[in-house]
């Protein structure tokens, strides 16, 4: 992920980040920005705190759980259709889809693969293998 602008960033970023997180407290979504910008940026309970506010008026996200004092956010449905969201599951089998397509594109060009091109190759079917066994 990549922090351009502080303005309008936080909203998105918050959204991204619960969607690859999962549920997550103000002061995790704080540190992982400040993680992810490889601590260049640490947003402000004061910035961070009310954008979630926000978020949850506006029904984006949601209380997952609460553990003692602390209350942990998740992205709602709504939230997930408006960042394009899609459940885990379905990514990893899409992923899968766009794998079998680019083996193809492969198969297509394989008089054109160098010699370490197939060494790659050959090592990305052990791995799959290896899963297997």
């Amino acid at each position: 992920m990549h922090f351009h602008s502080h303005g309008r960033g936080l909203r998105h970023i918050i959204l991204h980040l619960l969607a690859s997180e999962g549920p997550l407290t103000g002061a995790e979504i704080m540190e992982k920005v400040e993680e992810e910008s490889m601590g260049m940026w640490r947003p402000s309970p004061g910035s961070v705190y009310p954008m979630i506010k926000v978020l949850e008026d506006e029904g984006l996200i949601k209380v997952a759980k609460i553990e003692g004092t602390k209350k942990f956010y998740e992205l709602s449905d709504k939230g997930r259709e408006l960042i394009g969201a899609e459940p885990k599951e379905k990514r990893i089998s899409q992923t899968i889809t766009e794998l079998d397509s680019l083996v193809d594109y492969v198969l297509d060009n394989w008089d054109k693969l160098s010699k370490e091109d197939k060494e790659t190759l050959k090592k990305i079917l052990e791995k799959l293998n290896n899963a297997f066994e």
